[in-house]
């Protein structure tokens, strides 16, 4: 032994020490050993020798001890010997292994296994057999050295291999033998770090774990796997390994719960350890916790587990506590910042964040179980969950987020009965509200629970609280987008504005005005002295800034809801939210910015005031025709949109020439091409059209039901200005009032500089309609006087704004705008000077001939001015009349012009300067109409006088308006251009010619009859000359006053017939008249009545006879032979009187003589129905008062009083006349019992008789007649009714159902209603009070009156203007109602007809005359007030044709007034002054 020992371990040969070992395997192999040879073998073995001869070595050693199974002799001796083995090659591999891996590096070629770690991995086997079947041998210190060795390797090893080894020793360990209670830590820890680590050994090592929680020592195990992660030593990556590593283990140890012969482990020891290991603040443990709770929720037995053990609250804690960097990624972000210096810091960064991405997605799994179970009804920790979802907002789903909100809703977490009330309720804000990732529907549930929550504690704590509570929500208005929200943020901040506290209220509406805030001032600086106001040099007015256009419109609609709830209730809000809504008109500059401004200026439009001063907000738009004109209704949008069509070829290359020259031009804010030139706004109009885009708004009849009557306690002036007579100082200044001024100036502004179109047009057609009320701009002088510049000035330059390209208006429909608001603006004249005055008519003079859409809404406002400013008309009635004259052409003006100058025939005041050229133009003007109706007759052609317009211009029609919520007719779809039109304009026409003959001095007037009369003729197809009826009576009334201005005659009483004095009568038909004498036989008194077409009148022939001298002697005559007494002599008759009168030595034509009338029943019987023809034509005209809120025709018609300003408009439309006795046409008023009344009022020229139909003069019998059926049959059966709307709401026109009611004519005091029912007097002064007049008409009736729009009038022109509306309207519904069958036939005419009917039957082929009815369908008139034509016969002409379109007017006018008479003419002077000589040839006068 001692030989092989020296030649084992000796300095010999390699030979030979390879030999000596061979010979020492085969010792070995023999057997019969024994322990002293074994031990000799085995210290033979360990002897040390070269590296070369481990093989060897190791064989001997195995096969002495049979591959670690037998150690006897020298167990004690091997552990040292192995450990120091495993270091020994271990380091040898480790160097080996660093070798190869630089030589792969540079050689990239791979080689074999290591002789090391065939070594290294051969002994571990042998170590796992020791184990494994010598492990009672071995004593624990000696496995506690063999142990950390192995830790060492473990610790040190690079190659999984080792580790694997190094499981396979430990898992013999556990199974054959017993862990040294000493070594399990650290042997835990190593398996923790590598489990945590490689991947490859995981299977290997729970093996060893799961063998370990089998033995005996289970329960130290697990202990030691919690102290690990109860004791975190920091950030190193090992020991992060190490924690990570106990996580899964004792995960799988806790999901087995005892299977398989594993230890159960408690949930709360688990989870308490997870938790403390929290403390290493390592993203990577985070996940492994997660994902451990994950998989707990996965498994129901697991789960039950927990709710056996009631572990929720630390199950939650510990997620929440993962969920750290997930909630506040900042953090992360901030860390990985600041630990970029190194490459591995940043490596260690991206680990940390890829963790905290996996922890994410895990936590919302984990989010979607608690859900569910949070669904159930019979789980009990519900209330933890949610504490948990509440830590986790960002990872909750839609769901569960939706979820926990009801949940606060449910419990009532976020109401003072929760002591937290206000902690749970900042924190649903901050979670759910303020985070914009979350979904619209769960943000608003949070803000509808905070709004209920504030409406319970708004009133119960103090303001510091109230604030924390809506402060946040209030701060979000201003950024949020999201509509829904936005109208919950501000109903939340209109309540909260609402609060009493100041401090509460204030915050609320520095919220809502946030979003439009601007630190320009409004004001213009304009002076309050009126004579030195004058236009201001435009300067920038708006704001322009990026805004949030939702949370504009959000705020503008909450500053107004608050403006509209704190008119009465609170003043100073009131005042502080209509500065606030002056602002937000005032943002401008961006496309789409349009919507909240005109939400602010919606309400602002509708602010009125009534006498008193007091501000109220209108229900009714009032301004649809102006609407209309724009396109802003529905139909007449669909007018414009089917009028834009795509152009032809040729237009279109033509244009697109000249838009080349154009292409610079810019689009404004909204969107619209803005206009920079009068040359490019001429092109644009030929532009090609574009797409018209959406307006953003359209009239509708809105409804602001405020909900607050006009009592309210908010002026708009700063001191009221009608006092009564017994006040001796003036009240106090109200602490609040509205500025009107800041309105008007900013309206002043939008007109002068505003580029938005949307915002442009709404003020173009809602400015008109507020400043109809006088009262709300009462303070505003100086504003009302720059208003009026800007308006003269932009339309007399055509400075004013373009519509946009592509919109399909025109210029013309702004202009139409403007001028209609520069109507109502005259009525604010006593402001204004003389001169200015003057400008306003000048203006509209311009606008009469600056086209033909404008001249109609000029020639109104024309009318108006009559009214209002006549001095100024007169001043300018020449220009007037001159630029009427030249767009006769403009046959859709033809009824304006006309209703025009029969208006001005009843103002002698104002054409008190009038020229005979004036006169002349006058009747040109007639004569150019008649004329063109005669030619559009004779050519057999239907084309209208005023021919239906089309395209934008038909939607600029006002449309039957019938108030708010009734029928509704858009007459642009009405044809008012069929024949009853020119029926108006040929009655019109006469009518004018009636009225300005009479207006003529009366030495004057034979200057025109000659010239009136020749154009009145016209030639047949046969070239003879001819009249019409209307031209007949229109003569026979210029003969009647040609030289005479008295009224009717009267009868004389004494001719009624006394036995003393016997009456001889005797009738003739004269010329065109009737011709009656009757002769007082015995004194020769006689009296002749002449009943022409246009009036009777009476005279006495009294022939002084001279005393018979004494020396003659009696006459004796044949009548008187026979009479014995000389007192009945009888000494002439009445054809002495008839021959007197018409006798002439000249023989005179047959057909010229008078024709006897034979003395019998017939002809008394004609001439009384002759009689009846009044010689005027007669009206009626219901007169109705609506008093407050009264809406039903019951209440309305039972009125027996109306208001003091109603009785003095009543009063002044005509006299109040005795009913009983009338002997005029009472229009079916009782004149015999009272039935009707006892007075009524009447109105009479020398043409016209008006019977007004007043319903408060009638007898009121409610219990009788409760329904007033008395008074209706009268009014009902009216075509005009004017009714004076003391309501204080809008007329309707179905308020009298009626099938003949076709015009009412509605005046509304400007202030809403009469003075007197709002507490305050009127003012005696018809003149400072107004009164808006509107016609409205039945759906169908065309709309040609003055007053279609809404006019403005004083109380002192109103009457004279109502009952000359009133007037053209009845003669025009009169026409209107005969348009189907038949027709109106005036009582002029019907006389004729008699007169003429008695020549055909008594004197046949003695018409002197061949009159021709009217033009077909054309009715003539009462004095030319209306007509009608009898026959059908229709005219040719052989003049040359002229066309209306193609005729000078001027040239026309300058026709020689006492040009030569056409024999017609000759013949129709002569008519009724025929001399009597001629009777006598073949037939004479006595005879007949």
């Amino acid at each position: 032994m001692a030989i092989w020992k020296d030649l084992v371990g000796g300095d010999g040969s390699t030979e030979a020490r390879k030999s000596a070992l061979e010979v020492l395997r085969a010792r070995i192999q023999q057997p019969g050993t024994t322990p002293l040879e074994r031990r000799q073998l085995f210290e033979s073995i360990i002897t040390p020798g070269q590296l070369e001869d481990f093989q060897l070595q190791f064989t001997a050693l195995t096969e002495l001890t049979h591959h670690g199974k037998d150690l006897t002799t020298f167990q004690d001796d091997i552990m040292p010997l192995i450990t120091s083995w495993l270091n020994y090659w271990f380091q040898k591999c480790g160097a080996a292994r660093e070798a190869r891996r630089k030589e792969k590096e540079r050689s990239s070629r791979s080689s074999g296994q290591l002789v090391e770690e065939n070594n290294l991995n051969s002994i571990y086997g042998y170590v796992v057999n020791m184990v494994r079947f010598s492990f009672n041998g071995f004593q624990e210190a000696e496995m506690i050295m063999l142990l950390e060795q192995l830790l060492r390797i473990c610790k040190k090893t690079t190659a999984s291999s080792d580790i694997k080894s190094v499981m396979q020793i430990m898992d013999a360990l556990v199974t054959y033998g017993e862990m040294p209670r000493a070594m399990l830590d650290p042997c835990l820890d190593v398996l923790c770090g590598a489990y945590g680590m490689v991947k490859d050994v995981a299977d290997p090592i729970w093996n060893t774990i799961r063998n370990l929680c089998k033995s005996h020592t289970a329960q130290n195990a697990v202990t030691a796997l919690m102290d690990i992660l109860r004791s975190p030593s920091g950030h190193d990556t090992r020991n992060t390994n190490t924690l990570r590593g106990a996580i899964l283990l004792l995960k799988r140890i806790w999901c087995a719960r005892g299977m398989d012969g594993i230890v159960t482990v408690s949930s709360a020891a688990v989870l308490n350890a997870f938790n403390l290991c929290l403390a290493a603040d390592s993203s990577r443990l985070e996940l492994e916790i997660v994902d451990t709770i994950l998989d707990i929720l996965e498994e129901p037995r697991l789960t039950e587990a927990i709710v056996q053990d009631g572990d929720w609250c630390t199950l939650m804690n510990l997620l929440s506590q993962c969920s750290r960097r997930t909630v506040t990624p900042k953090k992360v972000q901030s860390r990985r910042s600041s630990d970029r210096s190194s490459d591995r810091s940043s490596d260690r960064s991206s680990k940390a964040n890829e963790a905290c991405l996996k922890t994410m997605e895990s936590l919302k799994v984990v989010i979607g179980h608690l859900e569910r179970y949070c669904c159930r009804p019979e789980f009990e920790h519900r209330s933890t969950i949610m504490e948990f979802f509440m830590a986790v907002p960002r990872h909750l789903p839609h769901s569960t987020a939706e979820l926990l909100v009801k949940y606060h809703t449910e419990e009532r977490l976020c109401y003072p009965s929760n002591q937290a009330w206000l902690d749970a309720s900042r924190q649903l804000i901050t979670t759910f509200f303020e985070d914009v990732t979350k979904p619209p529907s769960i943000r608003l549930l949070v803000l509808q629970e905070i709004r209920d929550v504030y409406q319970m504690v708004m009133d119960q704590f103090d303001t510091e609280t109230i604030l924390h509570l809506v402060e946040p929500l209030l701060s979000a208005l201003n950024e949020e987008s999201d509509r829904e929200i936005l109208e919950g943020l501000k109903a939340l901040a209109v309540d909260v504005a609402g609060h009493s506290q100041e401090e509460i209220s204030h915050k609320a509406m520095v919220a809502l005005s946030g979003c439009f805030r601007t630190d320009r001032p409004i004001s213009l600086d304009i002076p309050d002295d009126p004579e030195t106001t004058t236009l201001p040099r435009p300067r920038s007015g708006f704001t322009t800034r990026p805004t949030n256009i939702y949370a504009m419109e959000a705020a503008t609609d909450g500053i107004v809801t608050l403006f509209l709830q704190s008119l009465r209730s609170s003043p100073s809000k009131a005042q502080l939210n209509y500065e606030i809504l002056l602002r937000a008109t005032r943002i401008g500059g961006k496309a789409g910015d349009a919507r909240p401004r005109i939400t602010a200026l919606r309400v602002l439009f509708r602010l009125r005031s009534n006498a008193s001063g007091a501000v109220y907000i209108t229900n009714v738009a009032e301004c649809e025709a102006l609407a209309t004109t724009l396109g802003r209704t529905l139909d007449s949008q669909h007018l414009l949109r089917s009028s834009i069509q795509e152009p032809t070829r040729s237009n279109r290359e033509s244009r697109q020439e000249k838009s080349t020259s154009q292409s610079g031009r810019g689009q404004s804010a909204a969107g619209h091409t803005k206009s920079t030139s009068s040359s490019q706004n001429r092109t644009s109009e030929h532009a090609p059209r574009s797409i018209m885009p959406d307006p953003c708004w359209m009239y509708l009849e809105e409804h602001t039901d405020s909900g607050y009557p006009m009592d309210t306690a908010l002026s708009c002036r700063a001191l009221p200005t009608i006092k009564t007579e017994d006040e001796s100082s003036m009240e106090p200044e109200p602490t609040h009032f509205l500025n009107i001024k800041l309105w008007l100036e900013v309206l002043i502004l939008i007109l002068q500089q505003e580029e938005d179109w949307e915002v442009y047009s709404y003020v173009l057609v809602h400015l008109a309609a507020q400043l109809c009320n006088h009262s709300l701009f009462v303070d505003a002088v100086p504003q009302i006087k720059l208003l009026r510049n800007v308006l003269c000035e932009q339309l007399r330059v055509g400075s004013f704004r373009e519509p946009p390209a592509g919109s399909a208006l025109k210029k013309q429909d702004v202009s139409i705008c403007l001028f209609h608001t520069l109507t109502i603006l005259l009525t604010y004249h006593q402001h204004f000077s003389k001169n200015e005055q003057d400008e306003i008519i000048r203006t509209f003079v311009i606008g009469v001939g600056s086209g033909e859409r404008t001249a109609k809404y000029c020639i109104h406002a024309l009318a108006i001015c009559c009214h209002e400013l006549p001095l100024s008309i007169s001043k300018s009635l020449n220009n007037i009349l001159q630029k009427m004259s030249q767009i006769i052409t403009q046959s859709q003006v033809a009824v304006h012009v006309l209703e025009f100058l029969a208006g001005l025939a009843r103002m002698p005041e104002v054409y008190v300067n009038f020229r005979e050229d004036d006169y002349r133009t006058v009747f040109g003007v007639c004569f150019r109409y008649l004329q063109y109706v005669r030619d559009q007759r004779q050519r057999g052609s239907e084309t209208p006088l005023a021919r239906p317009s089309t395209g934008s211009e038909s939607h600029s029609r006002k449309r039957e308006s019938s108030g708010p919520g009734g029928p509704f007719i858009d007459t642009s779809m009405i044809p008012t251009g069929g024949h009853e039109l020119p029926q108006y304009v040929y009655a019109l026409a006469y009518h004018v010619i009636t009225y300005w003959f009479m207006s003529i001095k009366l030495v004057d007037r034979i200057k025109y009859t000659s010239w009136i009369t020749k154009n009145l003729v016209l030639v047949d197809a046969s070239g003879r000359e001819v009249i019409e009826e209307q031209s007949l009576v229109t003569i026979d009334m210029m003969q009647r006053v040609t030289f005479s201005d008295h009224d009717e005659t009267l009868p004389d009483p004494r001719f009624s017939g006394t036995p003393n004095e016997p009456i001889s009568k005797k009738t003739w038909l004269v010329g065109m008249s009737i011709m009656t004498v009757e002769m007082a036989m015995h004194s020769g008194t006689s009296q002749m009545t002449k009943r022409q077409p246009s009036a009777t009148t009476y005279s006495t022939h009294n022939s002084r006879v001279a005393q018979r001298p004494l020396h003659q002697i009696p006459i004796q005559s044949q009548l008187s032979a026979d009479s014995q007494e000389e007192s009945s002599r009888i000494e002439v008759l009445p054809q002495h009187v008839l021959l007197h009168m018409v006798h002439t030595s000249l023989r005179t034509p047959r057909a010229v003589r008078p024709v006897p009338l034979p003395e019998d029943e017939a002809i008394d019987r004609a001439i009384k129905m002759f009689d009846r023809n009044t010689t005027v034509d007669g009206h009626k005209v219901g007169v109705i008062y609506i008093g407050p809120d009264q809406k039903t025709e019951a209440e309305i018609l039972s009125n027996t009083l109306g208001s003091d300003e109603f009785s003095e408009f009543a009063l002044k439309l005509g006299m109040v006349i005795r009913l009983k006795g009338a002997k005029f046409n009472t229009q079916g008023l009782d004149r015999e019992m009272d039935m009707d009344g006892e007075w009524t009022i009447c109105w009479r020229d020398r043409v016209t008789e008006i019977v007004f139909h007043v319903p408060i003069m009638m007898p009121t019998d409610l219990e009788r007649d409760p329904q007033c059926i008395n008074k209706k049959r009268h009014t009902g059966n009216d075509f005009v009714n004017i009714i004076f709307n003391d309501s204080g709401s809008a007329f309707r026109f179905d308020t009298f159902p009626s099938d003949f009611n076709y015009v009412n004519i509605v005046i509304t005091p400007e202030t809403g209603c009469s003075a007197i029912y709002d507490g305050y007097r009127y003012d005696p002064d018809p003149a400072k009070r107004f009164y808006k007049v509107q016609v409205m008409s039945k759906p169908g009736f065309p709309q040609v009156s003055p007053a279609a729009d809404t006019k403005v009038l004083s109380g002192k022109s109103l009457p004279d203007f109502v009952r000359l509306v009133a007037l053209n309207a009845s003669v025009f519904s009169l026409v209107w109602a005969n348009r189907d069958g038949g027709e109106y036939v005036s009582s002029w005419r019907n006389r004729l007809r008699e007169i003429n009917r008695l020549r055909e039957k008594y004197a046949p082929g003695t018409q002197i005359f061949n009159p021709v009815a009217s033009p077909s369908g054309v009715p003539g008139s009462a004095g030319g007030v209306a007509g009608g034509a009898g026959g059908s016969s229709t005219m040719t002409t052989q003049r040359e044709s002229m066309n209306l379109r193609r005729t000078s007017g001027p040239g026309f006018f300058n026709e020689g007034i006492n040009s030569h008479r056409s024999s017609v003419l000759s013949m129709a002077t002569t008519a009724t002054d025929t001399d009597a000589g001629g009777l006598f040839e073949g037939e004479s006068l006595a005879d007949s």
